[in-house]
C-alpha cells in the first residue's frame, strides 16, 4: 500500500478475474475505494470473514469495511433503481450504507435510463446483437457520447428533465419493440415515475466527487484504491473491438473517471486467472474444447469460484493462460506487480498444464499479442508444458509451503512476464491468498 496516492486494481484479462476479492482483501488499509468504470453490467464478488458471500455491481467493494469511503466515480454508468436495490441489500445484510459518510456519488456520471435499457434488449434480439448483458450500458453511452445523455446532478435539479427524457425515449420505441418481437412495456408515463421515485432516493449521495477526491489526496494525505471493473481486453480503446464495453477497463480511465492527476496514481496491480475466462462472443485464442476438460475447469456452478458470470448467469467460456496478452495488456496498463487468482485450479489440468507463451500469425511469431480481434482471430497458439500438481493448495499460506511445481509455475509466469507476483489465491475466501 502506498503512503498516500492512489493504487489501482485492474483487470488484465476478459473480466470476471477475481478482482473483487483482492480489493476486498486490500480494501480496510485504504481511506477511501473508487469505482471509475462500468455499471450495472459489471459484478463482483466479495467473501465476508464470516465467510457470507456478497454479489455487487455498482457500489465499491470496500463498503463491507467499517470506516472506509466509497466513491462512484463519474466514469460509471448508473442505474438509480438497480442502485438502490443493491443498497437495500446490503442493508439487509447488516451493512451500513450512509450518504456522504461511507458513499458518495458523482453528479457526474451518467445515467441509465429505460430506454437505454429496452434499446439494448431490441439490439439483442435482432441480427446486430453483440452479446451485452441488456443493461442499457451500450445506449446511454452512446448518448452521453452524443451530448445527450442525463447526469446525476438532474435528480436534485430538473427530474422534469428526465421524466421528459424516458417518456419520449420510450415512446419513441413502441414500433421496434413489437417488430423485434418484444413484449410492450408498461405505459411509458409509469416507468417514469417509479424511475425518479428511486433516482430521488439517492440524491443525498450526489456530490462533486473530483473536488472531494483531488482535496482528499492534496491536503489530507488520503489513500485510495480504483477499484476497476471489467479488464483491459474489453477496454474500448485497446481491447477486441467490437467484443468490448463502453466504458474505459485500463489504468487510463482511472484518469477519467475519477477526474485525478496522473502524479497521484503509486501502484498499479493487474489481476489475472490462471484459467482465463471469458463471458459472450469473441476470438479466444486458447479457448479449451474438450468437453471433459471443460466440466472439471468448470466446478461446482452454484460455488462462489464457480465459472458462471456474476452478472449474467452465463457458463464462461474457458481457456489456457495466454501470456502475449497479458504482456499488451500490462504495457498499456503500466502494471506494477501481478495478483494472480485460482492457482488451486491448475491440479483439474492433469499431470501437465499448458501456458501459450507466444502466437504465430500468418508465420510471423507474436510475443505480445495483436491489438485487435481480427488479427487474434488469425493467430494460434504456442504452448510450453508445465509440470502440474495433485496436492490441494487451499490451506497453504505461504508460498515456500507450496508443492515445488506450483512454485515452478509462478516463477514461470515472473520470468516470461517480468513483474513481480505479490499476491496468489488459492481458493476463493479472504484468507485464501499467499502474499509475497
Amino acid at each position: 500500500m502506498s503512503a498516500m496516492g492512489i493504487d489501482a486494481i485492474v483487470g488484465l484479462q476478459r473480466g470476471d478475474e477475481g478482482k473483487g476479492r483482492f480489493v476486498d482483501m486490500l480494501a480496510g488499509d485504504y481511506d477511501i475505494v473508487a469505482r471509475f468504470n462500468g455499471g450495472s453490467n459489471a459484478g463482483h464478488t466479495v467473501v465476508q470473514p464470516n465467510g457470507q458471500e456478497l454479489d455487487l455491481h455498482q457500489v465499491p467493494s470496500g463498503i463491507v469495511h467499517e470506516g472506509v469511503v466509497n466513491v462512484i466515480g463519474n466514469g460509471t454508468l448508473l442505474n438509480p433503481i438497480k442502485l438502490v436495490e443493491e443498497i437495500d441489500y446490503l442493508r439487509a445484510h447488516d451493512i451500513d450504507v450512509i450518504p456522504k459518510r461511507n458513499l458518495f456519488i458523482s453528479s457526474g456520471v451518467h445515467l441509465v435510463l429505460p430506454h437505454h435499457i429496452s434499446l439494448d434488449e431490441i439490439r439483442e434480439a435482432g441480427e446486430s446483437r453483440q452479446g451485452s448483458t441488456k443493461n442499457g450500458i451500450s445506449p446511454a453511452a452512446a448518448q452521453k457520447a452524443d451530448r445527450k445523455g442525463v447526469r446525476a446532478e438532474e435528480i436534485n435539479n430538473d427530474v422534469g428533465k428526465i421524466y421528459k427524457n424516458i417518456v419520449e425515449g420510450l415512446q419513441a420505441q413502441i414500433e421496434l419493440r413489437r417488430e423485434a418481437g418484444l413484449e410492450p412495456l408498461e405505459e411509458a408515463e409509469d416507468i417514469a415515475l417509479d424511475y425518479i421515485a428511486a433516482a430521488l432516493k439517492l440524491g443525498s449521495y450526489i456530490t462533486d466527487t473530483v473536488w472531494y477526491l483531488n482535496n482528499q489526496l492534496e491536503k489530507k494525505d488520503a489513500r485510495v484504491l480504483a477499484e476497476g471493473a471489467q479488464g483491459f481486453w474489453l477496454d474500448p480503446e485497446h481491447g477486441m473491438h467490437p467484443y468490448v464495453t463502453s466504458t474505459p477497463t485500463t489504468t487510463g480511465g482511472i484518469l477519467l473517471g475519477l477526474g485525478v492527476g496522473p502524479e497521484h496514481i503509486e501502484r498499479v496491480i493487474g489481476v489475472t486467472k490462471v484459467v482465463q475466462s471469458h463471458v459472450g462472443d469473441g476470438p479466444f485464442v486458447t479457448e479449451v474444447h474438450d468437453q471433459t476438460l471443460l466440466d472439471l475447469l468448470h466446478g461446482d456452478k452454484d460455488a462462489v469460484d464457480g465459472e458462471v458470470g456474476t452478472t449474467t448467469g452465463r457458463v464462461r467460456r474457458l481457456g489456457y493462460l495466454d501470456l502475449p496478452q497479458l504482456r499488451r495488456a500490462n504495457m498499456v496498463n503500466g502494471t506494477t506487480e501481478i495478483a494472480v487468482t485460482k492457482l488451486d485450479w491448475l491440479s483439474r489440468y492433469g499431470e501437465e498444464i499448458p501456458v501459450c507463451v507466444d502466437y504465430v500469425r500468418k508465420g510471423k511469431p507474436y510475443s505480445v499479442s495483436p491489438d485487435s480481434a481480427r488479427k487474434l482471430e488469425q493467430c494460434e497458439p504456442q504452448y510450453s508444458n508445465l509440470e502440474g500438481w495433485s496436492e490441494n493448495i487451499q490451506d497453504v499460506t505461504r508460498f515456500e509451503d507450496l508443492p515445488e511445481a506450483a512454485q515452478d509455475y509462478i516463477e514461470f509466469l515472473e520470468k516470461y512476464l517480468s513483474k513481480d507476483i505479490t499476491m496468489i489465491g488459492v481458493g476463493p475466501q479472504r484468507d485464501q491468498v499467499i502474499t509475497r
